[in-house]
């Protein structure tokens, strides 16, 4: 047969398929139980395509799984940070009201950035305040106990000397001496001197059981003001010499890394606002006790002077940690309306000289007095308590609720008989031990609220 034959037989062949194809019915025929079903020219051309299934596909389930996931996560934070116990009571719940701190910790490695924690005496001896900072400087890097006054000066964590005597001047407390200036410095107190004076400081293992390891520096600083005259500052055989004048100095001397002592030499006339003991990156925080102080004090201070350090030295975190002083004297509504009055007006002044930080208030602990010969709580400490978490959010600050965090109600007690004490026989003062784990209940907390921020940037970007 020849080819051309061939080709006619088979397009025929095709032709007639096609046509059968074309005519016979969709739903194909049916003679008695058989069913004969023949594909249309549709199908032959295109191929048995099944339908497209309606569901979704794979990508976006996982899309789907990973969005409920993610939902969940967030859920699970801010139910935690919403019902908490040890947890923060933040401006009208917002989560991410210390976003800002958090960046300055994540740039730590590169750029300084400082803490004050300011108190009455319950972080007295640098209590708290060192577990906070040593937490910070282990993750965010830094060192050094921070800043310490000129003169005589022992803590947890520090020490310090003079080779004579001093005169001090303090905004606090009611045998201080009151000088006729209010730039009392960021420490609310400052040496004047007249003469040649040699400080002496020096870091320290803690008195922890087991003890932490002693801090180390490899910076100087020497904040001073009010130069009467020519002012010559010597450590590690430099020698620096300044002019008079009256803005704030800060004087720095580069250090040996991982050194623990210092001395530094200053003669002249000038006050002497603090030395600081850090590195030049990292986390630094200063410990800020005020014995006897209710936290009203910081409006007499000079709010340039203040605005000045908080912004050179990059403070993000402030905490003011007062109210247990007034909690004895407070008899009614009236007494504690008039202190949260006042505390407002020290936040109000905080906000204004350190626009970029994060303020916290960290109210008082419960404390105890006896009633019927069996100690319990100060009658009017809730609501005392309560005023002052009004006065943070109605200023539009952070506040951490120490009285919540050990337990509310009576929980002093049962911090005194706890076994070792926690707390001491006065009922109102934590024991070193019981410092340590406020400090350790508060920094885990601000790091919970610091995942969140990272899950945030992660999630939310």
């Amino acid at each position: 047969m020849r080819r051309g034959r061939i080709l006619l037989f088979i397009l025929a062949c095709i032709a007639a398929l096609a046509a059968i194809c074309v005519c016979f019915p969709e739903d194909g025929l049916k003679l008695g139980k058989l069913e004969f079903r023949f594909p249309s020219l549709r199908e032959i051309m295109v191929g048995d395509v099944a339908e497209e299934d309606e569901g979704p596909s794979p990508e976006e389930l996982l899309a789907a799984q990973k969005k409920a996931a993610t939902a969940a996560e967030k859920a699970g934070f801010e139910q935690l940070i919403r019902e908490d116990s040890v947890r923060f009571f933040l401006p009208g719940g917002n989560p991410a009201y210390f976003d800002g701190f958090f960046a300055a910790l994540d740039e730590a490695r590169r750029k300084p950035v400082r803490i004050m924690h300011y108190g009455d005496s319950q972080i007295e001896e640098d209590r708290i305040s060192n577990i906070i900072r040593k937490d910070l400087q282990d993750r965010f890097g830094g060192g050094g106990p921070g800043m310490m006054p000129a003169g005589s000066y022992v803590t947890l964590t520090a020490s310090g000397s003079a080779s004579r005597g001093l005169r001090t001047y303090m905004i606090y407390g009611d045998g201080s001496r009151r000088a006729r200036t209010n730039k009392y410095g960021p420490l609310g107190r400052f040496a004047r001197i007249d003469t040649t004076v040699t400080f002496s400081l020096r870091s320290a293992m803690t008195r922890e059981r087991p003890p932490r390891p002693r801090t180390y520096f490899n910076r100087a600083e020497l904040l001073v003001g009010n130069l009467r005259g020519k002012l010559t500052v010597r450590c590690g055989g430099e020698k620096r010499v300044f002019p008079a004048g009256d803005t704030l100095r800060k004087i720095s001397f580069a250090l040996p890394d991982s050194s623990s002592r210092v001395s530094v030499t200053v003669s002249g006339h000038a006050d002497i606002y603090g030395i600081m003991l850090g590195d030049s990156t990292g986390v630094s925080l200063d410990n800020v006790p005020m014995r006897g102080c209710s936290g009203t004090v910081f409006t007499k201070l000079d709010k340039n002077l203040l605005a000045s350090f908080y912004g050179s030295e990059r403070v993000r975190l402030i905490l003011l940690q007062y109210g247990g002083n007034s909690v004895p004297y407070i008899k009614g509504p009236k007494a504690i309306h008039g202190y949260k009055e006042g505390i407002k007006k020290q936040i109000e002044l905080f906000r204004e000289v350190a626009p970029e930080a994060s303020i916290v208030f960290l109210g008082p602990s419960d404390m105890s007095t006896t009633i019927k010969g069996h100690r319990q709580t100060y009658p009017h400490l809730p609501a005392f308590i309560d005023s002052l978490k009004l006065a943070a959010a109605e200023t539009g600050i952070a506040y951490f609720d120490i009285y919540g965090a050990m337990g509310g109600k009576n929980s002093m007690v049962r911090w005194v008989n706890s076994k070792p004490a926690l707390a001491g026989p006065d009922y109102v003062h934590f024991t070193p031990r019981g410092a340590e784990q406020m400090g350790e209940l508060f920094v885990s907390s601000l790091m919970l609220y610091y995942d969140y921020y990272q899950w945030r940037k992660r999630n939310e970007e």
